[in-house]
């Protein structure tokens, strides 16, 4: 294969949500941004399209409760045809999205069938043979795709031999090829900063929810550091981002802040890296020079701070430096369960320390959960929202254990048999998807609901006035559902 490559064209697609639920938060697409700061570097014209957000306001009823969201596919081919891309390159970042992912795909090759196809983002990383079942795909990238873009692409120009490769799928004499990542950027502070004036970051200002709600207009997201060596059973993201933690220093990370603020008029950022505190050290010396250059950010930590790697003076410090919620991965209330079945190094007595410090220094604190592991009891799930309680954190963020391909779970899941063959059509973090010999995916559900209104109703205790407002407005909005609701918590809290 010989070919200048000239122009480049990468997509966010489409995406499926629900019509009484828009569960998806468009955020600026660092990945890409980081792919167009690499391209630009060596002299390719790069457009970046995020398809969610040009296309915010258009919903496509697409049959049951969901809908598709954003640019509509007859616009997606108008701009493929316009710019004339050399490549088209897809981030695909959910399995529940790659049906929006290969419409692109497929109506590139209609388009111009000499047009190179590459597929990256985290499905196509856990799944890359599926993905390259599709004949409209022409390449995978897997894992994180700056080295590998550029590798690639000289090995399009014929600049490079295939043993150059790491990290790619491909098709030879019709045969699916896979040469696994093993090697990933070791020196973070080398890659460019992400080409945020490829993104049309104006449209992303001012959303009622993006990765949560924000307090600011103006926000971005930033990632300081990659890699995770813990191993929650639960995540696959070590496919994409590797085991090694990796970071940038804390210099480098200022002059990002310093251009964030100086070019684009940030007000707040997203640290939206997987183990942002894990080194201790770092993370307070980032601190101090947000704080000693005065950058006057709010900011928070959407993927939540390890609390193995939390203390008391790094908290103080956090909202020192402009920290407004403290959101900690705890995972489970059940200390069996997090030791045993989910693996992660978390002392739930620690955590009940730190909350109380943090709340001690005013510091909005909130907890992440999962429930519906397997080998998990339903009370063990339920000691989940008794530990919340102990916290008086009423509202923590809980998901249903689900079994996204690349993770232990999901191996455990096939192995045994607990989920559907159709469940890859379902991967979202209430969808229930799985069912054990202990309970069913419905069992779960109620969990969930029922442990969600006993915690309101914990909270309403504290607060009356509150708990009148509430039942009336969803009495007026929903009375038959208030009335069900109703029998079913006075039944639980009966037993």
């Amino acid at each position: 294969m010989k070919r200048k490559i000239k122009k480049v064209l990468l997509f966010v697609p489409p995406a499926f949500t629900f019509k009484d639920n828009l569960d998806i938060n468009p955020l600026p697409p660092l990945g890409l941004g980081y792919l167009g700061a690499m391209l630009g570097n060596i002299g390719i014209e790069t457009k970046i399209v995020d398809c969610l957000i040009e296309g915010w306001n258009n919903r496509v009823d697409v049959g049951g409760n969901t809908i598709r969201v954003g640019l509509d596919f007859n616009k997606i081919g108008e701009i493929v045809k316009y710019f004339s891309p050399d490549i088209v390159g897809v981030n695909n970042l959910f399995t529940r999205q790659r049906e929006n992912s290969h419409a692109i795909y497929g109506l590139t090759k209609k388009i111009n069938k000499d047009i190179i196809t590459i597929a990256g983002g985290a499905h196509s990383t856990v799944m890359p043979e599926l993905v390259l079942s599709d004949k409209n795909v022409d390449f995978v990238v897997i894992g994180e795709g700056e080295e590998t873009i550029i590798d690639l692409i000289n090995f399009i120009q014929g600049n490079a031999d295939i043993s150059a490769l790491d990290g790619v799928g491909y098709r030879e004499n019709g045969d699916i090829k896979i040469i696994q990542k093993s090697r990933f950027v070791s020196d973070l502070d080398k890659l460019p900063f992400p080409a945020r004036h490829l993104l049309n970051m104006e449209k992303y200002f001012g959303l009622k929810s993006s990765h949560g709600a924000r307090q600011c207009e103006r926000f971005s997201p930033i990632i300081t550091s990659r890699g995770c060596p813990v191993g929650c059973t639960f995540c696959s993201a070590h496919h994409v981002w590797g085991r090694p933690f990796r970071k940038r220093s804390p210099e480098n990370v200022l002059r990002e802040m310093i251009e964030l603020k100086s070019k684009y008029g940030i007000e707040e950022l997203l640290f939206e890296d997987d183990n942002f505190n894990l080194d201790i050290k770092r993370a307070e010396e980032i601190f101090d020079l947000m704080i000693r250059n005065k950058l006057g950010f709010k900011w928070d930590t959407p993927n939540g701070v390890s609390a193995f790697a939390l203390n008391e003076g790094l908290i103080e410090k956090m909202k020192a430096a402009g920290c407004y919620k403290l959101n900690i991965a705890v995972e489970s209330g059940n200390q069996d369960v997090l030791k045993n079945i989910i693996k992660k190094p978390v002392d739930l007595k620690k955590v009940k320390s730190l909350v109380r410090f943090a709340k001690s220094i005013n510091l909005e604190t909130n907890i992440f959960l999962i429930i519906g592991m397997p080998g998990e009891t339903i009370r063990q799930m339920w000691d989940s929202y008794r530990f919340a309680e102990e916290l008086g954190i009423y509202n923590p963020f809980i998901s249903v254990a689900t079994p996204y391909p690349g993770s232990e779970l999901y191996e455990k899941c096939i192995e045994r048999g607990y989920i559907k063959n159709s469940f890859l059509d379902n991967l979202y973090i209430t969808s229930c998807s799985i069912s054990t010999e202990d309970w069913t995916g419905e069992d779960v559900r109620k969990v969930l609901e029922q442990g969600y209104d006993s915690l309101r109703l914990k909270s309403y205790h504290q607060h009356p006035v509150l708990l009148l407002k509430k039942l009336f407005e969803k009495t007026i909005k929903d009375p038959i559902g208030s009335i069900k609701r109703g029998v079913s918590l006075w039944q639980h809290t009966k037993n």
